[in-house]
Parts: C-alpha cells; structure tokens; sequence
C-alpha cells in the first residue's frame, strides 16, 4: 500500500501540521523587528559621530588610512534584512537550546574601506561594537564579538540579531537604495519571481562582507536571494521550494542541538536536487517534493556543495571528516524513512511514527491526515536516476 502524507506536512487555513508548528509567534516577531530597529537607529545616531568612538591608538590608523580629520570621522550606513526572514524560510526553534535569528545587513561607503581594508574593517568593527555594546547595556542584551564575519546581538535565551557589514562604491549607494525597494517590491508580491531590471541592479563584484581576519571579501547578499527566487519559480508549478526548504531545516533541528550543517547548504542541496530530478514532485505534494530532495541530500552532502553565486567557493568547507559523516548518514536515514513511510509501510499509523521519528512531536499524532493511494502510478516507487547539474556561476541567474 502506498500513502500521500502532504497535509502532516501542510495544511490550509492554519491547520494542525508541521508547517504550522514552524511559524514563529506575532510576539517573537515584534520582538525580533524592535530590536532590530533599536539597533538600527542607534548605529544611524552612532556612526554619525564615527569620530567619537576612535581610540587614541586607533586615530593614526585612520589618519595614515587616508582620513584627515579621523575625529570628524561620519557616514550614513543603510540596512536591509536578509537570510532566512529575507528568504520567508525562518523556523521556529525545535528546542531551547536554539534560537530564532535575523540576519541584517548594514552598508557603508567604500571610501572608508581605503587602502588598507584590513585595517578598516578591524576598525570599523571595533566602532560598530563601541555603540552596540552601549546599547546592550541599556537594553540588558549581550554582545557576541566571536563571530568572523557579524556582530551578534543576543537579545535574550531565545533570540539573537546578526549585523554584517558590507561596503560599496560611494556613488552606488543611491543605487543600493533604488535595489532594496525594487527587492521589497518583488518579496510582497508573490507572483514577481524575476530579478530587478539592470538599471537598478549593483554589481556583485563591487559589494563586499567585513570579515575579521580577512579585511573584506566579495559577497552580495542580494544576488542570493535573486537566485533562490528564481529557483522557487523554476518548481512553482509542482512544489513549494520555501516549504521544503523549511522541513529540512525542521529535521536538522530536530536532530542536532547545533551543528555546521547550515541552512544554507540545505537550501542549495535541495534547489539542485529539483534541478536534476528525472520527475518533478507531484504538484500538491510536499511528501513527494520533500522525498525528491531527500534521496539526492546525502550524495550531495558527501561532495562539495559550492556557493551558488560565488565561483568556486565551497559552503561546507568547515566541516571535519567526521561531521560530514555524521550528516552524510543522517541524509541517508532521512530518505529511508520518507521512502519506507510513504512507499512500504501497512498502516497509517505507522507513516505518522516515522514521520514523527524524523520531525518530532512537530508532526500531528493523526492518522486521519495520512490517505492510502489506490493506484501505483501515483507514488514515486524507485528512485530516479540523476543526472548532474552544471554549475551556477557568479552571475545573476534563473
């Protein structure tokens, strides 16, 4: 007997299923969007008076940076919220022990960036950290410095805030205002899955992330999203790339307290597992689409699984011989799982264990969600040979 197990995974109308238990609260919402406001308004006030939050040792620096005057040091940041609230992909958590996070982008000029980026962004960290760690204080939030390419702000047990600082030409930054709202513009609109015009459009090249270390690196957080938009409208017509994207990280969740398995990793696994699909997933089917997924995961996540936008940059890098392992072998019970519930199993009772065994109480305790399938054409019984994809490279693409 075979089973459709969509609506333990989705239901309409808020319904009792996994998706709905993945929805953060109207109250960790506010609460994510006032801080981030706060922190926003008090690097606006700040970073006016850049200057001021100098130290003695750090104004030569400046000075021999090629700022003059560094006391007078001031410049306009701009924001923009980006990741998995960016993305409509934020989970809620599936234990205490994590957090709900926003990622927020803050640009700056690149004349500060000079000839020593280095230097620059050591600098301009130090002075990001000065004003936010003075609101930390006021708020009774903490400051989290040990990141290499944020500053986090850990509002409380529950939450926390990650800032990456980007820098751009000085004369793009009208430019970058005219992108974010053209951005904002397509996510309200569920319908506008293209990417911006190219009038409106920055040059990936000339965008680049603060890191610790490494002074700046090439990175443009918008060309990422433009690339997952374009993906979820490749499968609009038979699957939910959002969703599935969303279950994925429910089961990491479910089954690691933390772990170097990102996100973004499974987001791009599952893009290109779509991609390379002999089948599309039956539309109105996320048991099918995720079960798509989840027999290409582990094979993808035994090789290297390159940054979509960025040539030749891996996304699992990081990783030690035996985490990969480690997650290589989960992926594996995940697609064992999804295939025994939904292709072998004998009762209905039993897809709703497994399903649970994969996602947690998450999951409705509700056989009446689960539906036998009469006829064998309907169900994804063997697994479809793959082909590979070529390679996405550092251009916008579709």
């Amino acid at each position: 007997m075979r089973y459709n197990a969509h609506r333990l995974l989705h239901q309409a109308a808020n319904q009792p299923c996994l998706r709905c238990e993945l929805v953060i609260t109207d109250a960790q919402k506010h609460k994510l969007q006032t801080a981030q406001k706060l922190v926003r308004n008090a690097l606006r006030a700040g970073l006016r008076v850049a200057g001021a939050y100098l130290t003695q040792d750090e104004v030569p620096l400046v000075k021999a940076h090629g700022v003059p005057d560094p006391a007078a040091l001031s410049f306009t940041p701009k924001f923009r919220t980006q990741g998995s609230w960016a993305y409509g992909t934020l989970n809620q958590p599936a234990k205490a022990c994590q957090q709900l996070d926003l990622d927020d982008g803050m640009y700056v000029p690149m004349s500060i960036v000079g000839l020593n980026p280095a230097v620059a962004s050591n600098t301009l960290f130090a002075i990001v950290e000065r004003i936010l760690g003075a609101l930390c204080d006021a708020q009774g939030w903490t400051l989290d410095t040990s990141k290499s390419i944020c500053v986090r702000v850990v509002i409380d047990a529950e939450a926390h805030l990650d800032l990456n600082i980007y820098a751009i030409p000085d004369v793009k930054m009208a430019l970058l205002e005219k992108a974010f709202h053209a951005a904002a513009n397509r996510a309200m609109d569920g319908s506008a899955f293209s990417s911006p015009p190219p009038e409106i459009r920055l040059d990936p090249s000339e965008i680049y992330v603060a890191h610790r270390t490494t002074g700046w690196e090439q990175s443009d957080p918008l060309e990422l999203e433009d690339w997952f938009v374009n993906a979820a409208a490749r499968h609009a017509s038979w699957t939910d790339l959002k969703r599935l994207t969303r279950y994925l990280k429910a089961w990491r969740d479910y089954h690691w307290d933390s772990c170097r398995l990102s996100s973004l990793v499974l987001m791009v696994c599952a893009v290109e597992a779509l991609d390379e699909a002999n089948t599309p997933p039956q539309p109105g089917r996320d048991d099918d689409g995720l079960l798509v997924v989840a027999r290409a995961l582990s094979a993808k996540i035994a090789g290297v699984v390159w940054n979509p936008v960025v040539d030749d940059k891996a996304l699992n890098d990081n990783w030690t011989t035996t985490e990969q392992n480690q997650f290589e072998l989960k992926a594996r019970a995940l697609a064992s799982e999804l295939d025994g519930a939904l292709n072998n199993e004998t009762s209905i009772f039993n897809v709703v264990e497994r399903f649970r065994r994969l996602f947690g109480h998450r999951v409705p305790d509700n056989a009446a969600l689960v539906s036998p399938i009469a006829s064998a054409s309907q169900v994804r019984s063997t697994v479809a040979a793959q082909s590979p994809s070529p390679r996405v490279g550092s251009q916008t693409s579709g």
